[in-house]
């Protein structure tokens, strides 16, 4: 019977508590445990079980919190938040140029300064001045979040479009405030992908706004073919733009796959919270952008939807960051045995 609790124990403490822990803590807390049980006991309590799982969580994101303190995750923030201001910026110039190339009004001064305010984020990031940097980044997301607070006044769907520009660029300034060696995310990205990645995001904007000055021709009765935005008048066409559009989004994403795997994994797991606003605001909020557009006067999210959508991304880096630790910790367990295994021989 004994034996039998035993090896549960262990188990709940593997499941719930962080190796390290283990290794310095598992033999005292199981003589406990098995000094209080009663006799012929042959599974953990309700009140053991629920006191594990509890403080093996803190003991988890303890550890979690602590590693991410970690240069590894320093440097990751500094690529994370170079490539993202690079993203928001392509944005803002893509918003003018269609200003300027489409027909209809002239570009707003709000337009021009935001453009200009991620412009100097880039600027000043390359430059190496961190905290500078950071403050240029913290203005120009205050600034458009009041934006965004008054558009959802009045459009809250037009505002929601905005709403990952806007968590993206949250995820810059707070990047940009982790300190780190200077001109670090140079260093590790250095020009050439620096370049690539720059060239991918014009690429695919110039795709769409090329795309979109050549619209007004195909509406005049003559067969187009649409998909993902893209529009043409032949099939040919059509599998041309989005080859060139899939060319670009792959060089895009082989910048920070080429990285070296500590930062690269941490990047994944930065990035993770955005994509999981995207896929909350594009499948989740379907339906109530559907009724907005339906309705004579604007629906507003609900409690619990604003709950969902800012939750899910805190849950994602969150996970992200225990899967970054686990996979670490594995590999070095692999290590171990590896070294053990070739010492072994030599000691015999």
């Amino acid at each position: 019977m004994t034996e039998v609790l035993e090896r549960r124990y262990r188990r709940l403490l593997a499941v719930w508590y962080p190796w390290e822990h283990r290794r310095l803590y598992e033999r005292e807390m199981l003589a406990v445990l098995m000094a209080g049980a009663r006799p012929e006991q042959r599974w953990p309590s309700a009140r053991d079980t629920a006191n594990l799982v509890g403080h093996g969580l803190r003991t988890r994101f303890g550890a979690a919190g602590t590693g991410l303190a970690a240069p590894a995750w320093a440097e990751a923030a500094a690529v994370t938040a170079l490539l993202g201001a690079l993203v928001l910026l392509s944005q803002r110039v893509s918003r003018i140029a269609e200003h300027l190339v489409l027909p209809g009004p002239a570009p707003t001064p709000t337009l021009w300064l935001r453009a200009l305010a991620w412009t100097a984020v880039v600027a000043v990031a390359l430059a190496g001045w961190r905290v500078l940097a950071a403050t240029c980044a913290w203005l120009t997301v205050a600034a458009e979040a009041v934006l965004f607070a008054r558009q959802y006044q009045d459009m809250p769907v037009a505002a929601m479009g905005t709403f990952v520009p806007l968590a993206l660029g949250v995820l810059v300034a707070a990047g940009l405030t982790l300190p780190a060696p200077r001109r670090r995310a140079l260093a590790l990205l250095g020009w050439a992908r620096i370049a690539v990645f720059a060239s991918a995001l014009a690429t695919v904007h110039g795709v769409y706004l090329n795309n979109q000055r050549g619209r007004d021709r195909l509406y005049d009765g003559e067969a187009f073919y649409v998909w993902f935005g893209l529009e043409s008048g032949s099939d040919a066409g059509l599998y041309l733009l989005l080859g060139l559009v899939a060319v670009a989004g792959i060089a895009a994403l082989l910048v920070p796959a080429t990285l070296p795997r500590p930062v690269r994994w941490r990047v994944l797991a930065m990035v993770a919270p955005i994509a999981v606003a995207l896929a909350v605001i594009e499948r989740g909020l379907d339906g109530w952008a559907y009724s907005n557009g339906h309705m004579g006067h604007p629906i507003y999210l609900a409690p619990i939807q604003w709950v969902v959508l800012t939750a899910g991304p805190l849950l994602a880096f969150a996970l992200g960051v225990l899967v970054v630790h686990r996979l670490e910790h594995v590999r070095r367990m692999v290590a171990v045995g590896e070294a053990a295994e070739e010492t072994g021989p030599a000691r015999d």
